[in-house]
């Protein structure tokens, strides 16, 4: 029994789930169903039109849908997080613009603040550029990769910077529906493919001042980086679960496989131990904005342990796995677990910033 999601729901997600993975075709009825089911209300505010509970809830959202598939993980995570974004700005007009179709699904919500958080760590320059001219201001740049943007309208988060420096970076909320916002064609990827996951270009976009989320980027970067990387974690704790979920049918009901037995105990050990490990940092407020190589690591190790989980999947269920049409997804969620250790901020990238730390 799902604690968040109706058996409808799971039933259509199991049938489709490599469909999702290897097209567009289901993209933006995927998005709809999830947001369908009300979860992206769970950790908001009531007041604000959520259904109450704590973040906690949410990445235990993210989590569960991603054994399923990490897909709809990743577009739950880029949706949620636009959402975060917004309940942690004080400036309220976005969120009183947006929020109330954003929890219903009316409007898509993706964050491009991958690269803001290289730039924040000072391993990227931020790609989009504030151009003042006549008394106005024009976003002018290009954001190669952005998931959860569906065609019929969205809402992303990028950070900006003043082409002749005269102030401080900062977020912006932007519309889809802007002059001069364009949304390029679904990128093609080895998987996930049905994430609407597109790059946007910025065309002398007229900055309007409502949009601004925070005058200081890098101080609301590290603010927020605790949520970007938690709820991004949560998509790797989903496959890694559902992986050794998987090792343990193995274990239970195929001959020859005890072999796999002490593999198995360390890493549902390690999961576990990565999961307290991250509930224990949200939970001590501003831990990780004060000791952000603590989740850096947490993001690091959770890599590693989702590759030694598809592993041992890969051994138990032997040659069965390797099959096209026998039953098993072992393939797509090989395939997904590729994924983690690129997307941004990628464990290279962090291992960097770990070492020069």
């Amino acid at each position: 029994m799902s604690q968040f999601f109706s058996a409808e729901f799971l039933a259509w997600l199991n049938r489709h789930a490599t469909e999702i993975d290897q097209s567009n075709q289901y993209a933006d009825e995927l998005f709809q169903r999830i947001a369908n089911e009300g979860v992206f209300k769970i950790g908001v505010p009531e007041n604000l039109g959520g259904a109450g509970g704590d973040f906690e809830q949410a990445i235990a959202v993210v989590r569960e849908i991603s054994t399923y598939s990490l897909t709809a993980g990743f577009i739950s995570w880029g949706h949620r997080t636009l959402i975060q974004n917004l309940l942690s700005s004080e400036n309220h007009a976005p969120r009183e613009r947006w929020l109330a179709d954003l929890l219903v699904g009316n409007l898509s919500g993706g964050t491009g603040l991958s690269n803001a958080v290289k730039f924040l760590s000072g391993i990227e320059e931020l790609q989009v550029k504030i151009i003042e001219k006549d008394g106005k201001r024009y976003l002018q740049g290009r954001l190669p990769w952005i998931t959860n943007l569906t065609a019929k309208g969205f809402v992303t988060i990028i950070a900006a910077e003043y082409e002749n420096g005269s102030h401080a970076p900062i977020i912006v909320a932007l519309p889809s529906n802007a002059q001069g916002v364009v949304r390029a064609k679904e990128l093609s990827l080895v998987a996930l493919q049905g994430s609407n996951t597109v790059a946007v270009e910025l065309n002398h976009v007229e900055l309007d001042p409502d949009w601004i989320i925070a005058n200081n980027a890098e101080e609301y970067l590290s603010d927020v980086r605790p949520t970007f990387l938690g709820l991004q974690c949560a998509m790797a704790f989903g496959l890694a679960a559902r992986s050794l979920a998987e090792v343990k049918k193995a274990l239970d009901y195929v001959e020859n496989r005890s072999v796999l037995k002490p593999e198995y105990d360390v890493q549902v050990q390690k999961l576990a131990d990565l999961e307290q490990r991250l509930a224990q940092g949200l939970a001590q407020g501003d831990y990780f904005i004060e000791n952000p190589k603590a989740l850096f690591n947490i993001r690091i190790e959770i890599v590693d342990v989702v590759a030694q989980s598809l592993l041992l999947e890969l051994q138990a269920s032997g040659g069965r796995g390797y099959l096209q049409n026998a039953g098993s997804d072992f393939i797509r969620r090989w395939r997904e677990g590729a994924f983690l250790p690129v997307v941004t901020p990628s464990a290279l990238q962090l291992k960097t910033i770990l070492q020069a730390a």
